[in-house]
């Protein structure tokens, strides 16, 4: 909008001034009186032509509203193109999925540790390239590496994705925000002290989160570490129950017996050998012959 001229202003009041002055004077034979009262109306008729010459701005609140429009189109086109991201950072997240062989389970919580973990394991890579140091390096392919072993375990039991919640919303993003930092002192030649207790002190943080990966591997498989133990506990008391056990243990012991009589003149235990009538071993066996 174009501003007007003040000067252009104060000579259409001046105009306005001179104008009724004459009028007003001649109307009274330019007596004393007549041009007092010219002089006193010239001026208020002059204001009043200053004012209007200057241009009243009777558009304010169009103008406010125009502006709070502007703002809430620029705030509405900002909150578009974040969705329009989000959406295709998921998307690409799917395709790295489907590319990693992390299948999604059409769980939306599961889907969302499996999303969010490529996402994350994406920038850790990036940080990795970015970081030119061989011992943080292979720690970040180790926490890389048990990251996509947490998420694979997601995606074949959706109902475990609760319990990498913490894991995921705490330890992965501290990490990869400390990683970031290292980076960027890296970046900007921070002096060399300084640096070196900052990688000190990377190299601790990346050993804890590994620590961390592993003891969260373990949970998330500690009930199929559960079932093998009771399945092992069941399986052994059906061969003791079925003989199997006592055979295995004699079979040992012949064994022993036979390298120990290779490697030594020591008197062997001869074992009773198992009918060929039946198949329960003979509990009756010869006594220890002397040569």
């Amino acid at each position: 909008m174009s501003k007007k001229n003040p000067n252009s202003n104060k000579k259409s009041g001046g105009a306005g001034f001179i104008i009724t002055l004459l009028i007003l004077s001649s109307l009274s034979g330019f007596s004393f009186g007549g041009i007092i009262a010219g002089v006193l109306l010239g001026l208020g008729i002059g204001k009043i032509t200053s004012i209007m010459g200057s241009g009243l701005d009777t558009t304010t609140h169009n103008r406010r509203d125009r502006e709070r429009q502007i703002r809430e189109d620029e705030a509405a086109r900002r909150q578009a193109e974040e969705n329009k991201k989000r959406l295709a950072a998921e998307a690409e997240a799917r395709k790295r999925a489907e590319e990693s062989k992390i299948p999604l389970t059409g769980d939306k919580i599961a889907d969302q540790v499996i999303t969010t973990g490529i996402n994350m394991l994406d920038t850790i890579r990036k940080e990795n390239a970015a970081i030119p140091d061989q011992e943080l390096s292979e720690q970040m392919d180790n926490l890389a590496l048990r990251c996509e072993q947490i998420f694979r375990t997601v995606s074949e039991t959706p109902s475990k994705a609760p319990q990498v919640r913490k894991f995921m919303n705490y330890y992965l993003p501290t990490t990869l925000k400390m990683l970031a930092n290292y980076r960027t002192m890296q970046q900007r030649g921070v002096s060399y002290g300084e640096m070196k207790e900052a990688r000190e002190t990377t190299v601790h943080g990346m050993n804890l989160i590994l620590t961390a990966c592993q003891k969260q591997i373990d949970n998330l498989h500690r009930d199929n570490m559960l079932d093998i133990s009771t399945d092992i506990d069941v399986l052994e008391q059906m061969l003791k129950r079925d003989g199997f056990m006592e055979n295995e243990i004699v079979e040992s012991a012949r064994t022993a017996a036979e390298a120990q009589m290779r490697y030594s003149s020591a008197p062997v235990m001869n074992f009773p050998v198992e009918s060929e009538s039946s198949d329960i071993p003979s509990a009756s066996g010869n006594a220890i012959q002397s040569e």
